[in-house]
């Protein structure tokens, strides 16, 4: 279907329309929302068409999902319930009402599965590629913020999901292994079991790769940490694509589970697999050998 031409009224009301058939009607009138609730953490992340989406085979609503997920997800990682979202479409000239429609639709759905309301935003063109800045916040579900410093030696170190699936979209980039990327999800109820239960001592999400973020864990917390290969968790669909290679489900990013460590001697209260551990050898080992982190960084090499 053609996109229709834009105008600015057409888009606002456009994207109303779509927050309102999510069950999350918003007032666009003003300049600024007017909040309710408690407010204890902010995230900001912006997604980037060729860098975080394809325009060429992912759907709108799919794009405008990931955007809604990669940000509930960071407050999931700090112990955080979902709250509200702010968001700006920067789009090209040839992105008109359908494609705005459609991207709010995703992002509306998903803001609501998970209790945010979209409060506001910010519309733009831009000469280059299509870009989605997202701020988020919510409150905390336990008396204090998760963070990536706290981790201990002799800590277990844990993951909420299996990895990998969200890579192999990449490197299979057929409508079967695109759609198996985008069943991606916050793990916000993962979040507050572990907030409540108190014994976690660091977390975060992994966005950029098992690897690379347990080493950021690590040097947040200032220990080493070691990942067990054959503990790490693929889906059926990852094994039935990479047999017993991992190495995507080590380096590849865009998971959006949990990254969290706790004392060995205490049972979390969900779902969740234990990936290795922590210790006072600085350093990442794989399989007892150090390894250079790897993973997804937009400005390194890794």
């Amino acid at each position: 279907m053609p996109d229709e031409p834009p105008s600015e009224a057409a888009l606002v009301a456009a994207i109303g329309a779509e927050l309102a058939r999510a069950g999350r009607p918003a007032d666009l009138t003003d300049d600024c929302a007017r909040l309710r609730g408690r407010t204890d953490l902010v995230t900001h992340d912006d997604l980037v068409a060729g860098v975080h989406f394809d325009l060429r085979r992912d759907r709108p609503e799919q794009i405008g999902a990931q955007a809604a997920v990669a940000n509930l997800s960071d407050l999931a990682a700090s112990g955080g319930a979902a709250g509200w979202l702010v968001w700006s479409l920067v789009l090209p000239r040839d992105v008109g009402v359908t494609t705005v429609r459609r991207l709010t639709r995703g992002f509306a759905e998903t803001a609501a599965r998970h209790g945010a309301s979209v409060v506001g935003g910010n519309l733009t063109r831009t000469p280059g590629p299509l870009t989605i800045p997202v701020t988020a916040g919510g409150p905390l579900v336990g008396p204090r913020a998760l963070t990536r410093g706290g981790a201990r030696p002799g800590d277990a170190l844990y993951v909420t999901g299996p990895l990998g699936d969200a890579a192999l979209g990449h490197l299979f980039p057929d409508a079967a292994a695109r759609a198996v990327r985008h069943r991606w999800r916050p793990h916000l109820r993962e979040a507050a079991a572990l907030a409540r239960w108190g014994r976690v001592t660091a977390a975060m999400d992994i966005s950029d790769g098992l690897l690379l973020d347990a080493a950021r864990l690590a040097d947040a917390s200032g220990v080493g940490v070691d990942v067990d290969r054959a503990a790490v968790p693929v889906s059926d669909h990852y094994r039935a694509r990479c047999g017993d290679d991992l190495d995507a489900a080590l380096g590849g990013g865009e998971d959006y589970v949990l990254l969290f460590t706790a004392p060995a001697d205490a049972t979390p209260p969900i779902a969740c697999w234990r990936v290795g551990g922590c210790s006072a050898r600085p350093g990442l080992r794989l399989d007892g050998r150090p390894i250079a982190p790897r993973g997804h960084d937009h400005f390194g090499s890794t």
